[in-house]
């Protein structure tokens, strides 16, 4: 039997990377803006969970000795060779930000002046923690709310929510036939998420509103009575808020393998 284990954890996610130059034209050139530090700061939390784990093990599970005769050699050709091995992989949930587009006029021109960077949504409340079990409100979409025009692009930063956690488990048994010499046969049988763990890998994010001025949610998961919208109730149809995507189900792989 072994098994090893690893375990990173990231004590600070904050970095530049990624982050949009900020740019405007003074007297014919083009610079950094004054705000640039200011954007660096605050677009600075990166995409990481905070903690990974991977796992692994590899069993040769007992096998038969002692004993003879015809009916203890067929038990043994049944139990014996038997390999059982997996892989265990769980993550905290990856960071996400919500964004928004607009029908009409909401072009970076349009909002800041500048086709350099664009302005970002607004938080007007608590948008939660960004994973829950409902389907179809993985977080506050009424936190949130359109820029409007003569933005500076810092209406909010990034990552500020965070995805679900996950856990998988994936196994495999084998069973190796001597077949003489360095010769073997080995069946195989793998089980990708053998404990059939589900959780939402993926969120619609991006709210479209019809113009600057006319804040009307285009894509909105509940109708203005406060019922589902019987067109988004698929997670490919989703609308804002609302889960976009699962993790595979539990699935089989059957091999057979020849070592010579």
């Amino acid at each position: 039997f072994s098994a090893g284990l690893n375990w990173n954890w990231v004590l600070s996610d904050k970095g530049n990377y990624q982050v949009g130059h900020r740019l405007e034209h003074v007297g014919g050139t083009v610079q950094p803006r004054a705000d640039w530090k200011e954007a660096e700061k605050l677009f600075g939390k990166q995409n990481v969970p905070t903690h990974f784990f991977k796992g692994n093990f590899v069993w040769d599970l007992p096998d038969l000795h002692a004993g003879s005769g015809a009916a203890l050699t067929v038990v043994k050709q049944i139990i014996n060779d038997w390999q059982l091995s997996g892989i265990w992989t769980a993550e905290t949930g990856t960071g996400y930000s919500a964004g928004f587009s607009y029908q009409s006029n909401g072009s970076s021109v349009n909002l800041t002046g500048s086709p350099n960077y664009g302005a970002r949504i607004l938080i007007v409340g608590d948008p939660g923690q960004g994973c829950r079990d409902d389907q179809y409100r993985q977080f506050n979409t009424a936190a949130f709310a359109g820029p409007g025009y003569y933005s500076n692009g810092l209406e909010s930063g990034q990552n500020y929510m965070r995805g679900c956690p996950t856990n998988t488990l994936d196994l495999a048994i084998a069973r190796n036939i001597r077949i003489g010499g360095t010769r073997t046969v080995q069946l195989r049988l793998e089980m990708y998420n053998a404990l059939n763990e589900q959780h939402w890998t993926g969120r619609s994010t991006t709210v479209q509103y019809v113009s600057p001025t006319d804040q009307t949610i285009r894509n909105a998961q509940y109708l203005a009575d406060g019922t589902l919208d019987s067109t988004r109730l698929l997670p490919n149809r989703a609308g804002f808020g609302a889960a976009s995507g699962k993790n595979s189900q539990t699935s089989y792989q059957l091999q057979l393998r020849f070592t010579f």
